[in-house]
């Protein structure tokens, strides 16, 4: 609190010069011509396989990108390693996600999600107490899935057994630079002669990480666990 008249506090904002160079991410299939011209609903399907493949190979990038070459420097490779400010005996997956949120928080960012395997997330889920009944999930219900109030994402650009969380709305930002363009070529290789469509999407994007220490990431079961 600040008395009336008294001069306010200064906060100092100290900024380092870092480099988030723009990175194109692309990925290219074949489809035959007569299919596209056959069927326009399945012009529509491939548009969105592409879209889709596209989309995969970006959260591998953001997550897991190395910086090497044309990669972007991802989330993981930037992320503090899980270290629990509290020791729990026997702590359990759903233990240890709560213990990477505090992390977080001690870095003065607080987390806003989870990434996580599925094959992890669905353990989770299935975890019950001592009278079967279910921990996290509840069957019958649908929504955004969601622990320790936090909203969880799937993808297996996650490594099993691995997790990621920490202040994504506000320690990283992601610059597109070019918005998903799908282009359709009969010119590519042999297309012409063999009635074939090469259909490649692409996106160039930049990921810039502010606060590394506001993501946290570790296995989800424990050594030996």
């Amino acid at each position: 609190a600040v008395a009336e008249g008294v001069l306010k506090p200064k906060s100092d904002i100290k900024f380092e010069l870092k480099s988030a160079p723009v990175r194109t991410i692309a990925h290219y299939f074949k489809a035959s011509r007569q299919i596209l011209d056959d069927a326009p609903g399945l012009a529509s399907y491939i548009d969105g396989r592409a879209q889709y493949g596209l989309r995969f190979k970006e959260e591998q990038q953001l997550l897991s990108g190395d910086g090497t070459g044309a990669n972007i420097l991802g989330i993981l490779p930037q992320a503090t390693e899980f270290a629990p400010a509290l020791t729990l005996s026997n702590a359990t997956p759903i233990d240890r996600l709560r213990l990477a949120v505090l992390q977080a928080v001690l870095a003065e960012y607080p987390a806003s999600g989870f990434v996580l395997n599925p094959i992890d997330w669905a353990g989770i889920e299935l975890t019950k107490d001592n009278e079967g009944r279910y921990i996290i999930a509840q069957p019958v219900n649908g929504g955004v899935p969601r622990i320790w109030g936090l909203p969880v994402v799937e993808t297996q650009a996650m490594a099993q057994n691995n997790f990621l969380t920490g202040a994504f709305n506000m320690a990283a930002q992601i610059f597109d630079r070019m918005d998903i363009e799908v282009l359709l070529s009969t010119e590519n290789e042999d297309d012409f002669i063999k009635n074939m469509v090469t259909i490649r999407a692409e996106e160039r994007l930049a990921l810039a990480v502010y606060r590394p220490e506001a993501f946290v990431t570790g296995n989800v079961t424990a050594s030996g666990g």
